[in-house]
């Protein structure tokens, strides 16, 4: 996989900048370091991300970015990582960005993967890997306009609602191949949309968030 090199961020940091602005370039910090920790084998913090193995958090990212750059709406419309609100748009100038819209896909022609792989543009890359730390990092703030909550499962939850059927779909097929153990304690219900039976882990989080 190919990410954003973490440099890139500290170089857009300015002397004056927003709170909510800070927020998006911890977040993407955190997000990039936590995956180059990874290829070289370092696992994740836990606490953050989830018991994963450095190989399963490498596949969880790039199976969310994945999906989230992917165009899977029937009409033309923007992909999931790029459908950012004013507030990010905003906050995030030269951060998070997006290009154009995607056209409808069809029974002949159906959605073309699109990857970290595929995608050049900084400022798109930046987006998914924004929206990736919002549905996997157990502390995440969102902007003021944007649907949120204190856990992943909260966030999930907001951002599956406004998905195409197919895009969750097909997440819910990739979701399978990760750690049964990882997907109970942390994920919701992609295809019923519904958050784990297990809600201790839940509070927990939420608590940990609320004191940072």
């Amino acid at each position: 996989m190919q990410f954003l090199a973490a440099n890139r961020y500290r170089d857009l940091k300015v002397a004056s900048e927003s709170a909510m602005r800070r927020v998006m370039l911890g977040s993407l910090l955190e997000i990039e370091r936590a995956v180059a920790d990874a290829l070289t084998g370092i696992a994740p913090n836990r606490l953050v991300w989830g018991n994963l193995s450095a190989e399963e958090f490498l596949t969880v990212v790039d199976d969310v970015t994945t999906w989230s750059l992917t165009h899977f709406e029937p009409v033309c419309a923007w992909s999931n990582a790029e459908d950012l609100t004013a507030v990010e748009e905003q906050e995030g100038y030269g951060i998070v960005g997006r290009l154009r819209r995607q056209g409808g896909s069809t029974e002949q022609d159906q959605h073309a993967e699109r990857s970290l792989r595929e995608v050049t543009h900084p400022k798109v890359r930046g987006a998914a890997l924004w929206f990736a730390h919002a549905l996997l990092a157990s502390c995440h703030t969102d902007a003021s306009d944007r649907p949120s909550g204190f856990t992943p499962q909260d966030r999930q939850t907001a951002r599956m609602l406004g998905s195409a059927p197919a895009g969750r779909e097909w997440l819910a097929d990739r979701k399978e191949r990760w750690p049964a153990a990882y997907r109970r304690r942390w994920w919701i219900d992609i295809r019923r949309g519904s958050p784990p039976p297990l809600v201790a882990h839940n509070v927990g989080v939420d608590t940990n968030c609320r004191n940072n």
